[in-house]
């Protein structure tokens, strides 16, 4: 089997089927404050703590954060599907921060009050890769909001994450890998 390159449209195509949180990234720069959704963020590194966050560069959130060198990442809950898309597009500028309860922690960006949990950070490193820019983040501060499930992301579609029990009956063609 010879192996050929990778185009874009196969990446995106199996990148869909990786399920991820969803997430708000904020800053704040010039006395204005910026939000967008997200999934491609994850922890870097527990000591010290450090959260990794991808931005695309064309969005107005990228400047944001690489001239302010702030940013927050908002775990969101599954009730909070709809603040997704508004930050998806939904909405623009400072209209995407109307629905909700927001503040600001050590770095001064929007923290969502009712968020899974918020994680304040400041940039500490960056990375410039093709269309985005990879951001590590030491965080700062930690608001642990209302309790519940997380809002997952894959294949297009929102999900919520389901407790599995041992032994449970699992769907077909799935197994515990040796559990």
């Amino acid at each position: 089997m010879e192996a050929s390159r990778v185009d874009a449209g196969q990446f995106r195509i199996g990148m869909r089927t990786l399920a991820g949180a969803v997430n708000i990234i904020t800053s704040a720069h010039g006395g204005h404050r910026y939000g967008m959704t997200a999934t491609a963020v994850c922890s870097a590194t527990a000591e010290p703590p450090t959260v990794l966050a991808c931005i695309n560069k064309l969005a107005t959130t990228h400047a944001a954060v690489a001239k302010s060198k702030v940013f927050c990442v908002n775990v969101l809950r599954v009730e909070d599907w709809e603040l997704s898309t508004t930050f998806s597009g939904g909405h623009s500028g400072e209209a995407r921060f109307k629905s909700r309860n927001w503040t600001r922690l050590a770095t001064g960006a929007p923290v969502l009050v009712d968020s899974l949990v918020s994680f304040d950070c400041r940039v500490v490193k960056k990375l410039v890769h093709g269309s985005h820019t990879i951001f590590l983040g030491q965080v700062e501060q930690i608001l642990v909001g209302q309790k519940g499930k997380p809002l997952l992301y894959s294949d297009g579609q929102y999900a919520k994450l389901a407790s599995l029990t041992l032994g449970e009956p699992l769907p077909e063609g799935l197994d515990y890998w040796g559990f």
